[in-house]
């Protein structure tokens, strides 16, 4: 059992626990409560430091406001910031110690005050943050660890009951509006034109991030249900058969993406950011190249989800695929445990590493640390997935 504290002073929004489940918020957020949570489980003490609406002891997580931490010693120290003023100079004026200090990052954006506070390592979500951390940032690779995110395993099963009935015409877009919502909608468009049974589910607005909820222009084909709490959201995503995520914007993870996964929605994605690191084309999933905005590029997405429609056997392949793709919250929790006694270990790190079985780094030829996650190398930072097991077609 180790002590931890997760410390993040963005103040754009309050939220909790039971926000996540009742209210919905983003993945940065997401990210540092359901990792309190599951680390807790994991028989942990931890500490959460946030812009909670009130402070709380449950479920082994103590929950405090952030302007709270003054003085706090922990085996291992998380600071984290996803929005607002993206800045962590707070660190400087408190007396904060770790036996691992872990800078948390969730997106492209560096965070300010970096120097008030000596980290360790950095956690990304994605190979494609640790080539910015490492290109724009600086850090070494070595420091950097890649961590994939979870999703809430029991949002998506139920203990007596069968799950929701799915809509095979159903399309789902989730997020923030700018992610690529103007072109879901074109896509709809492009396939009410040979049947009119498609429909689109839209969840997530602007509040997501913080900002001003402006209200939706209603158009035929499409339900807007705005920001809804995450296990209600499973449960819809569970009615649905594809999810839309054709964007520009370079996605550093996509927890929307494997939420609809695990709920059984084809994705049809954009091969930006982190997607392609988490889509296997053709077997899980699809990436759509070209232009997202380009009437050839929605065209094209339409036409695939025409013949999935018409092509069950295949559609239910890649949907099983897709549902064993995300990992958990806990097999998260046990990935970074793993590293954490690795990094500790000192002189006997050695012992954790079977470079001769698993062979050597994809890109450095550095040496393999497996982990419960995959496959994670120690100079550079690379991370190789563990992959789902295989079904059948």
């Amino acid at each position: 059992m180790r002590s931890i504290t997760i410390f993040c002073p963005d103040s754009h929004l309050a939220y909790d626990r039971p926000t996540l489940d009742t209210n919905g918020v983003g993945g940065g957020v997401t990210t540092r409560v359901r990792m309190a949570y599951a680390l807790a489980a994991l028989g942990h003490r931890v500490r959460l430091y946030i812009n909670c609406p009130e402070e709380n002891d449950e479920l082994g997580v103590e929950t405090r406001h952030y302007s709270e931490l003054k003085k706090d010693h922990a085996d291992i120290f998380i600071a984290s910031t996803s929005g607002g003023k993206f800045d962590l100079s707070a660190l400087g004026a408190a007396q904060v110690e770790g036996r691992l200090k872990i800078l948390l990052v969730h997106g492209v954006a560096k965070p300010n005050g970096l120097a008030s506070y000596p980290f360790d390592f950095v956690y990304s979500p994605s190979n494609f943050i640790r080539g910015k951390a490492a290109g724009d940032w600086r850090i070494k690779g070595e420091k950097i660890f890649v961590s994939h995110r979870g999703v809430t395993e029991a949002n998506f099963t139920r203990k007596s009951g069968a799950n929701p009935a799915r809509d095979s015409y159903a399309l789902v877009y989730t997020g923030h509006p700018s992610k690529g919502l103007e072109t879901a909608q074109a896509i709809l468009h492009s396939l009410r034109t040979t049947d009119p049974r498609f429909h689109l589910h839209v969840f997530g607005d602007a509040g997501l991030w913080g900002e001003k909820r402006e209200p939706m222009r209603p158009e035929a084909g499409i339900t807007f249900h705005g920001t809804i709490g995450q296990r209600k959201l499973a449960r819809e995503l569970q009615k649905c058969s594809f999810s839309l995520n054709l964007q520009y914007r370079q996605e550093p993870f996509g927890i929307t993406i494997i939420e609809a996964m695990r709920g059984g929605c084809i994705v049809l994605a954009s091969p930006v950011g982190a997607y392609p690191e988490i889509i296997t084309h053709g077997k899980d999933g699809f990436l759509i190249p070209g232009d997202p905005f380009s009437e050839t590029t929605r065209r094209s997405a339409a036409n695939l989800i025409l013949g999935l429609a018409g092509n069950p056997e295949y559609a239910g392949y890649l949907r099983r695929n897709a549902m064993q793709t995300p990992l958990t919250w806990d097999q998260v929790a046990r990935t970074w445990e793993g590293h954490w006694a690795w990094a500790l270990a000192g002189a006997d790190r050695e012992s954790f590493r079977t470079s001769t079985a698993l062979g050597s780094c994809n890109e450095c030829r550095g040496t393999w640390l497996p982990l419960a996650d995959g496959l994670h190398c120690t100079r550079c930072g690379n991370y190789q997935r563990k992959s789902p097991p295989p079904v059948s077609s």
